[in-house]
């Protein structure tokens, strides 16, 4: 079974994820090791880590692709962005300056760690105002919508879809993260799984162990079939 991991930061020398165009090949490498052969490489764009010069991001992206067609013909590659979000995310969508998903009306949106719920709600409803199709990148990091089931049942019904990492989605019984990541699979309200690796220092690609998990919730959807229909621009 073929995976596609949404949220990576594989790119090289744009963001805190990969830094050479080795380090970039090196987590494809894993990636392909864990079954998944189409990859998503969506750069931080927004004031955390800065606004990467869409020139950059297409060049490397090239390169990559030219060597990954060389070593691993298997392998999908996709480009997107992953947007902190402010009130210039949605100008900068559309002046091209940040890339939607493929190039679609879908965009793998974050948030602060802190932010208020009704700042995350706003943003939502000025995302579908504006036509784009919010994806709320690890949706369980947030304190605001953490253990609040009701929350994200909310946020589904303004319109936008869950992903949430890989990482979160593994430990054990006793792991609050995990816990709540699981039940959410089980309601139905997880629609996107992703790596979020980085490197292999600390955050690297594990999709594998999560698949295991959804395929356990009955969830095949969440691997492969919604992140394609995203892919293609179509309904999830």
């Amino acid at each position: 079974m073929g995976m596609i991991d949404i949220h990576t930061h594989i790119l090289y020398g744009v963001d805190d994820g990969a830094k050479t165009l080795s380090d970039s090949m090196e987590l494809l490498d894993e990636e392909r090791e864990q079954g998944v052969d189409t990859v998503i490489m969506t750069s931080h764009y927004g004031p955390k880590f800065g606004y990467p010069d869409k020139e950059i991001i297409m060049e490397h992206f090239e390169e990559i692709s030219k060597k990954a067609e060389k070593y691993y013909p298997e392998i999908e590659l996709y480009l997107g962005s992953e947007l902190y979000y402010q009130e210039s995310t949605i100008s900068d969508l559309d002046s091209g300056k940040a890339l939607t998903m493929n190039g679609t009306r879908y965009v793998l949106v974050e948030f602060g760690v802190n932010d208020p719920y009704t700042y995350i709600y706003r943003a939502i409803q000025s995302f579908g105002y504006a036509g784009y199709i919010p994806i709320i990148a690890h949706a369980e990091r947030y304190e605001a919508v953490f253990r609040h089931i009701n929350r994200i049942e909310e946020l589904v019904s303004l319109g936008a879809y869950i992903q949430i990492n890989a990482e979160s989605l593994i430990g054990g019984i006793f792991d609050k993260r995990s816990s709540f990541c699981k039940k959410l699979t089980k309601e139905g309200l997880i629609h996107f799984l992703g790596s979020d690796c980085h490197d292999f220092r600390n955050r690297r690609p594990n999709m594998k162990k999560a698949a295991e998990v959804v395929l356990k919730k009955n969830a095949q959807q969440i691997l492969e079939t919604n992140p394609r229909n995203m892919l293609e621009g179509k309904s999830i």
